[in-house]
């Protein structure tokens, strides 16, 4: 068996400058300075140069990266891990784990069927990093944290080897609550440290007016997620319960806006290591599910079609219980915001406002695919400027209000109409 990526790590140290790492790929040493050579061209271009500022690297390297490894990178989908953590999703169709040569990693391909998010091929975890340029995955396994870093820095080692180095990202749902595993929705639990359910410590803030329960909450979470290498929560939820039926409400905050956005502004913060971004020891925090969830009808879910509509029965109920915890979470610098699958109902629906005080224009399609919501009201009224993961599964099984456009009409629609950044549930470059 090959010696695993965590034990053969290189790092060269710049003075007054970042450390670099490596497990092969090549380091520039120019004038006393080092250089990792992401773009292969062996040179200190634009893109290597960590001098320059993240944006105008960005920009050079979108001038570099084929369509192919840019149109892998719009897409996420649930991955696995190697044999030691089967998945018993994938073992009820008949899946088998290969181990590649360290063992962390899983070389079978994998037919998906039975999933709510819909059916698809999944290829080995080479051909997904190097041959498709996949370069997002959802993971839903619980390893110890010394096997999760482990297999993490396998998937890093394996982004080296392609022509055009872009690193992984594996996202997960929350780790650090106590609660029942539930597929899709609260995937972990037991292994970091665990504190009450979300509702639990909403309690105990509330009756306790500690909001110093959230900080220390958080902190812990940024600590042991980035001592993994686990760099992206889908988490945490913004939603305001105004259905106690819905099922997702374990997840949330409770009902009170107020407290959810007090709540946003400091666990958002102390996760992601500032008010003003990621930092580099942060966790990034994807919020959802904007424009919140809980506006329910008889409190279905929208992962099935009785519950594809969101229902304002009451006059302003939209923007008093739904939309401040997401400005709140905005305010506090979130670097992702997650839409959810419904569509709003304006035939069940008393008449609602945007921040702006404008009567809100609702168009039966789904948030991530309805532009007034996602381009009017969250980043041109409320001012978000990161960007938007949508749910798992809207262009399979859950695309409500576009069911009538095929895959990738829907896939053209999310992007081109609201602008969606990363579409969730499936992994369909072609």
């Amino acid at each position: 068996m090959a010696v695993k990526a965590s034990e053969r790590v290189k790092r060269y140290q710049n003075p007054n400058g970042p450390t670099i790492s490596t497990v092969e790929r090549k380091v520039i040493e120019q004038d006393g300075l080092y250089f990792k050579d992401i773009d292969g061209t062996g040179t200190v271009s634009a893109v290597n140069d960590w001098r320059l500022t993240p944006a105008e690297r960005a920009e050079a390297y979108v001038k570099v990266l084929t369509t192919s490894e840019k149109i892998g990178q719009i897409f996420t989908s649930d991955w696995r891990m190697g044999p030691k953590y089967p998945s018993p999703r994938l073992a009820a169709n008949g899946h088998k784990p290969v181990a590649d040569e360290s063992g962390l990693l899983d070389e079978a391909p994998v037919n998906v069927s039975d999933s709510i998010f819909g059916s698809q091929s999944l290829p080995s975890t080479s051909d997904m990093v190097k041959k498709s340029f996949n370069r997002h995955v959802i993971l839903r396994e619980s390893p110890t944290p010394e096997d999760l870093a482990d297999y993490l820095n396998q998937l890093q080692y394996l982004t080296e080897t392609c022509d055009h180095f872009v690193p992984m990202q594996v996202m997960s749902n929350s780790r650090n609550e106590n609660g029942e595993v539930v597929f899709g929705m609260n995937d972990a639990t037991g292994v970091f440290a665990t504190y009450p359910g979300t509702l639990g410590i909403a309690a105990a803030v509330k009756g306790t007016a500690r909001i110093d329960i959230i900080d220390k909450f958080a902190d812990t979470i940024r600590r042991e997620w980035n001592a993994c290498g686990l760099r992206k929560g889908y988490m945490y939820m913004a939603d305001a319960v105004t259905d106690p039926r819905w099922q997702r409400t374990y997840g949330t905050f409770g009902e009170d806006p107020a407290l959810i956005s007090e709540i946003m502004a400091h666990i958002i913060p102390r996760i992601q290591g500032s008010d003003h971004g990621v930092t580099e020891d942060g966790v990034a925090v994807t919020t959802k599910h904007f424009p919140g969830g809980g506006a329910r009808e008889n409190g279905f879910d929208p992962h099935y079609a009785a519950g594809q509509w969101n229902v304002y029965a009451t006059p302003g109920s939209l923007e008093t219980y739904h939309l401040p915890p997401f400005a709140a979470a905005v305010k506090a610098g979130t670097s992702s915001i997650m839409p959810y699958y419904s569509k709003p109902a304006a035939a069940k629906s008393a008449v609602q406002h945007d921040l702006a005080g404008n009567t809100v224009e609702m168009k039966p399609y789904g948030f991530a695919y309805n532009k007034y919501f996602i381009d009017t009201m969250l980043r041109g009224q409320m001012g978000f400027d990161g960007y938007i993961n949508s749910d798992t599964g809207i262009a399979h099984n859950m695309a409500w209000g576009v069911e009538m456009l095929d895959v990738p009409e829907r896939i053209g629609f999310a992007v081109a109409n609201a602008g969606v950044d990363i579409i969730s549930g499936l992994f369909d470059n072609e």
